[in-house]
């Protein structure tokens, strides 16, 4: 296989110069051999639905030939070309990709752009696309690590896997970051793949409104699927046992339309959870500027949330009853009340309205109950989706 090589201060990475696959990918610091199979080497993948009836048209990256590869003198950024690709159903399609491949001290970041001139939409482009994620051999359990909602997820992908789709939606086990029921939008920009003591970090490396998720998928399947662990073997019934891990755009790219997609970065750490999100958060620093906030938001404290109406109609408490709360909260040290549900129909309804529901109470009650809370020292926020407007 004719190979090259790029190398920063945490990654190694080796490319098929054939057809832009990244074969091998290796921990500078611990050695870890990240990607270990060259002959299961991915670069991208596609989604480009020929109709309504015929949706089921992917683009396998490693099924095309370069059309042209620029490597730096310095071996810190590739570029790969591809003119035209093949797709499954469809034929050859006239969909121009450009994936600049840059090094940084720490990061490799993964640019990819589409010139779509076929007559189809691109909905979907996995890019990076790793084809055999392999644990830290002196690990005892392998991970996923991301947030959702406030709260910090972790799914198993060694020695079990954790399978989060149907098996009527998805042809293997499958896991897609965030998983949020409900809400199908991405709110996670950044993703660890991660050990005790080592992990890959990937995310964002530009702030952008695209929408970016995060997926693994295990190959063919599970080698137990009573207590849900991956194949021991390398090969089940002459398949060879893999776990996929790619960065899923989904731009639905226009015909005539070029779209430069959100960029990916991937960076090796060594530690704990810790140490890996400490990577998100130095680029987060190094752009975002956060917006002026009132004093009292800046200290930890507790918060009550206190529901007043569900989506299902369920009247608890009127405006007049929440003094009481204030009351509770501030004899409790609780400093801020969050009120959900207040809104005309409940939490989630009768959106993008936003006056309060009148079988709660009347403008003048709440505005009333709100000035009583704030004079105990108690914040009142009110829950609400401005977003819908």
């Amino acid at each position: 296989m004719d190979t090259f090589f790029l190398e920063n201060g945490t990654l190694c990475l080796e490319f098929n110069r054939v057809n832009g696959a990244l074969v091998a990918l290796t921990a500078v610091h611990t050695g870890w051999k990240i990607l270990d199979r060259p002959q299961l080497g991915l670069s991208f993948r596609l989604l480009v639905p020929l109709s309504d009836e015929k949706r089921n048209n992917p683009v396998f990256g490693e099924k095309q030939p370069l059309s042209r590869l620029e490597i730096g003198q310095d071996k810190r950024r590739a570029v790969f070309y591809w003119d035209e690709v093949a797709s499954e159903y469809g034929g050859k399609l006239p969909i121009r990709l450009v994936l600049s491949v840059s090094l940084e001290d720490e990061r490799a970041i993964f640019s990819m752009s589409v010139e779509n001139q076929s007559d189809f939409v691109v909905e979907n482009v996995y890019c990076p696309y790793l084809g055999d994620i392999q644990h830290p051999g002196d690990e005892k359990w392998f991970k996923t690590f991301s947030h959702n909602y406030g709260v910090a997820v972790e799914w198993h992908l060694w020695p079990h896997y954790d399978n989060l789709r149907g098996y009527f939606g998805v042809d293997y086990p499958t896991q897609f970051s965030p998983r949020l029921e409900g809400c199908g939008a991405p709110m996670a920009p950044f993703f660890l793949l991660r050990g005790e003591k080592q992990g890959l970090y990937a995310g964002v490396a530009s702030p952008s409104c695209e929408l970016v998720a995060w997926h693994t998928e295990l190959r063919p399947g599970y080698g137990s699927s009573i207590d849900f662990r991956p194949p021991e073997e390398l090969t089940i019934s002459g398949k060879e046992t893999a776990t996929r891990f790619a960065a899923v755009h989904v731009p639905f790219i226009q015909p005539g339309e070029t779209r430069r997609l959100t960029p990916v970065a991937l960076e090796a750490y060594q530690g704990d959870w810790h140490h890996g999100v400490d990577i998100y958060k130095r680029w987060r620093d190094s752009w975002y500027t956060f917006p002026r906030l009132p004093d009292w938001a800046k200290e930890p404290h507790a918060w009550q949330q206190i529901h007043v109406n569900s989506p299902e109609d369920e009247l608890r408490l009127r405006f007049t009853d929440l003094p009481k709360i204030g009351e509770d909260c501030a004899q409790n040290g609780v400093k801020a009340i969050q009120l959900v549900g207040w809104n005309d129909g409940g939490q989630d309804q009768g959106n993008p309205s936003h006056d309060p529901d009148p079988r709660l109470g009347t403008w003048e009650e709440l505005k009333e109950a709100i000035a009583k809370i704030q004079a105990m020292g108690v914040k009142l926020i009110l829950f609400s989706k401005f977003t819908w407007g």
